[in-house]
């Protein structure tokens, strides 16, 4: 590409007036850039959700680590329309490989969480740099634009996100009462383990794809905007095209004047070929051409007769610590996620346990959380006794004989693996993983229930005792356990 067959008018700009700039790229060909999104980007979402379709709450943290590679194609398209070509679908098709396979795996992994991702981008993939060379590069255009860039990355992705939200709840809020989904159960669903609807979570991943096609071509024209204008200041682009459109004119004009002199002369030559002219005359009266005349033009300004001083401003403070403090709140939150999903994966390990796994048989404990659950210590009839100690208002008591016969029931008969030292949500949890769902779901109600009592010092009604009562399944030919 040479640099005077760009379309776009080079001029140091302030950063937002470039980021306007490549919005503005964006909008001009919009039409296209998404036909070639759809070409390029879509076959991999697709491959992703059938990968990932029995766990869709990873799809958009995948859809959005793989950023760096969706942003290529618009970025060649644009990079070539602003030199005036515009690539056909089939070049843009050819040079796709190319294009992701291009420093794939730093934009994946060591550069992924980069605040200046697209401002980064023609630099890796426009001036064909590789290693060292491109890390240098990129230090060296960041110390004029990388504040902007990271400014524009938090930017856009505060519109991605509060887009993504919006859609997703403002499409929710369109739909009929009757069809709307059960938000008590979609809350309650973050209790005890319990898994967030499916249809909730693949809705949302398909509202991030929507919101991810909408607003990353603009990210990635707005950065590669600031690029062209980088380069402006460091290098001077503006200055030296207008350099090269000045030489073109002058040596234009200098060829024609030459011809018409030859021509001149040779006329002149063949008709007086006797006659010897004056040099000095001959000059003289091309230097009286009108093409050699020095014109002149006066205005005429007025000037008081006392000039006052102009005020000095004062320079206005340095903010480009601004950028550092943000780039380093940016590394901080993420290391914070990081940190967190650590301690959320290794405190809930066992959600990703497969239950097809054999454990080692586990000895049934005799005191959980520091109550007897012995057969010894519990009545015949666990039922009769919770019935007699509830109508006789010990409600503590009623819940407690319920809750360690079911305890009881469990370790000693269905063999769940619950230990001495595990809480209620522990319990649930392994007993939800037994896979007996009619006593996983009364355990879960009278977890509940017993939680409410035990801490919360609440009493439950007695239509839910009755129902815990009735619907008791831990019902042996004897008795109760």
């Amino acid at each position: 590409m040479r640099l005077e067959d760009i379309s776009v008018t080079l001029r140091p700009r302030q950063p937002w007036e470039s980021v306007d700039l490549g919005c503005a790229m964006v909008r001009r060909d919009y039409g296209g850039i998404i036909a070639l999104w759809a070409c390029t980007v879509l076959p991999l979402w697709v491959l992703v959700c059938v990968l990932l379709r029995s766990r869709p709450e990873w799809i958009p943290l995948i859809v959005w680590w793989l950023k760096p590679l969706y942003d290529r194609v618009p970025l060649f398209f644009l990079s070539r329309a602003a030199f005036g070509v515009r690539p056909t679908f089939l070049e843009t098709w050819k040079q796709w490989p190319r294009l992701w396979i291009t420093n794939c795996l730093p934009a994946l992994l060591w550069r992924r969480l980069s605040c200046i991702r697209s401002f980064a981008l023609p630099a890796q993939m426009l001036e064909g740099l590789r290693g060292a060379a491109v890390n240098q590069r990129i230090k060296t255009l960041a110390m004029d634009g990388g504040g902007s860039g990271v400014s524009m990355t938090l930017a856009f992705s505060n519109i991605e996100l509060v887009a993504w939200v919006g859609l997703m709840w403002g499409t929710y809020g369109l739909l009929p009462e009757s069809a709307q989904p059960d938000w008590d159960g979609f809350i309650h669903a973050f209790d005890f383990g319990s898994t967030i609807p499916p249809a909730f979570l693949w809705w949302g991943a398909a509202c991030h794809m929507v919101i991810v096609t909408l607003v990353e071509p603009f990210y990635v024209g707005a950065g590669f905007a600031l690029y062209l204008n980088c380069r402006t200041r460091i290098e001077g682009w503006d200055v030296e095209l207008a350099f090269r459109r000045m030489a073109t004119r002058l040596t234009s004009a200098t060829a024609s004047l030459i011809i018409a002199l030859l021509t001149f002369c040779g006329a002149q030559s063949s008709v007086q070929a006797a006659d010897q002219a004056d040099p000095a005359k001959a000059v003289s009266e091309v230097l009286q051409a009108p093409e050699f005349e020095i014109h002149k033009i006066q205005t005429k300004q007025w000037v008081p007769d006392v000039v006052d001083k102009k005020l000095e401003m004062p320079d206005l403070p340095n903010l480009s610590f601004l950028g550092v403090i943000g780039e380093l709140l940016f590394w901080l939150l993420v290391i914070g996620l990081v940190v967190w999903l650590v301690i959320y994966l290794v405190n809930n390990r066992h959600l990703f346990i497969s239950r097809g796994v054999s454990r080692a048989p586990v000895r049934a404990p005799k005191v959980i959380m520091g109550m007897n659950i012995t057969r010894e210590s519990l009545p015949d009839d666990i039922v009769v006794a919770a019935r007699a100690a509830w109508d006789a208002g010990d409600f503590k008591e009623a819940l407690s004989l319920l809750y360690r016969g079911s305890l009881s029931w469990l370790v000693n008969h269905r063999r769940v693996p619950i230990t001495d030292s595990d809480t209620e949500e522990d319990c649930l949890v392994q007993v939800l993983q037994a896979g007996e769902k009619r006593e996983a779901d009364y355990f879960r109600q009278l977890t509940g229930a017993w939680v409410q009592v035990a801490y919360a010092v609440i009493p439950v009604s007695n239509d839910e005792m009755g129902r815990l009562c009735e619907q008791w399944p831990f019902v042996e030919k004897g008795g109760a356990a």
